[in-house]
């Protein structure tokens, strides 16, 4: 063998062992940032799902339909409302909170309908008011439950798109409305 055709056969290889040494950094590096990619995924579905069990708690809260001692059934309410005393109405306002703080992983709609339950929740006064709020809004409450359960589901089926998700909420227009006690939400004094 000629001093010419080991130096080809040596470089050949040395650019050939180099180009499989780049390809498979490549390689290793997208591999890399996928897996990145996906765990990131993994903790936003984690907290979406954390978020949509707090939904899902606010609406097991307005299922169970009770009525007046007098059973008159003109009158049902939740049982949510039966526990007239300062700990029943903090439960109530916890279980609107628990959704609420994790707003930011909720559709946009879900997290719409449940600020309607918040907006009632402002017109009710003492605890001793549980049962009769609860009794003037059972029509409403009840809507509202049913609505968010159909979004629910609706999110569920579509938990895995997390870029979707995300996107949705980067585009979103997101304003501020005003809540005064005397004249509601947005509505000016």
């Amino acid at each position: 063998m000629t001093e010419h055709t080991v130096i080809t056969i040596l470089s050949s290889s040395l650019v050939s062992g180099g180009l499989v040494a780049l390809i498979y950094g490549l390689y290793l590096l997208r591999s890399k940032q996928n897996d990145y990619r996906n765990e990131f995924y993994k903790l936003v579905i984690q907290r979406r799902l954390a978020a949509y069990e707090a939904v899902e708690n606010l609406i097991s809260a307005f299922k169970t339909t009770v009525l007046d001692t007098n059973n008159d059934p003109s009158r049902p309410y939740h049982a949510v409302f039966q526990d007239c005393t300062e700990e029943g109405m903090a439960n109530l306002a916890m279980l609107l909170y628990n959704v609420s703080s994790k707003g930011l992983w909720l559709s946009d709609a879900v997290f719409q309908k449940a600020k309607e339950l918040d907006k009632l929740w402002f017109n009710l006064g003492k605890p001793e008011d549980l049962t009769e709020f609860g009794k003037e809004h059972y029509e409403v409450l009840a809507l509202v439950r049913a609505d968010l359960e159909s979004l629910l589901a609706r999110d569920m089926l579509t938990m895995y798109d997390v870029k979707g998700f995300l996107q949705s909420k980067a585009s979103a227009c997101h304003t501020f409305v005003p809540f005064s006690p005397k004249t509601g939400w947005g509505k000016s004094e």
